[in-house]
């Protein structure tokens, strides 16, 4: 495999699966779809790699400290921060949606039961951490390290995240979730 065309995250790889998590520090290799039932689909490349976590009383701190929040997160539940380097590469087609950007949306991360059969709420935010990967538009090329705040219950020692790539009307189907352990 070759710098800047990363393999697909299929089941048999890490990440591909719920039982077979991209472990912290790792990089999951995947493809996305861009385009419109009107136009060629066209195929980019993501690299994602968890790089750190902060849960409980820290992550709470940090949380209030910069004005994300005054609130607590939702009785039972603390707060945990996740640290996320993500790359969108072209696949250097050249077709229309080549240098359109890719915006990471807060729903397209979420905190996940070890035994991945319950997605725990969103928190209710008053604005993102910095620096923060929600809402980030990556121009194909880029590479960004930003955080996300998620909640998980107190007693839950193992969670889990899910990357829900975006849906696209496209060729192939709806792309599965990508599963990294934190």
């Amino acid at each position: 495999m070759t710098e800047g065309k990363p393999a697909v995250t299929g089941a048999g790889t890490p990440g591909g699966s719920q039982g077979n998590s991209v472990p912290a520090g790792s990089t999951a290799r995947t493809k996305i779809e861009r385009g419109d039932r009107y136009s060629a689909p066209e195929i980019y490349n993501l690299e994602i790699t968890v790089l750190g976590s902060l849960r409980g009383e820290g992550a709470l701190a940090r949380i209030r400290a910069e004005g994300v929040s005054d609130r607590q997160a939702k009785p039972g539940y603390e707060y945990l921060l996740v640290l996320i380097r993500f790359g969108y590469f072209s696949k250097g087609r050249g077709f229309v949606h080549s240098g359109d950007p890719y915006v990471i949306k807060q729903d397209f991360l979420n905190a996940v039961s070890p035994d991945r059969t319950k997605y725990y709420d969103l928190p209710v935010l008053d604005k993102q951490l910095n620096p923060s990967i929600i809402d980030t538009a990556l121009a194909p090329g880029q590479t960004r390290e930003g955080w996300i705040v998620l909640q998980v219950p107190e007693d839950v020692k193992n969670p889990l995240i899910s990357f829900k790539r975006e849906y696209r009307e496209n060729s192939y189907g709806i792309w599965k979730p990508i599963w990294f352990a934190v």
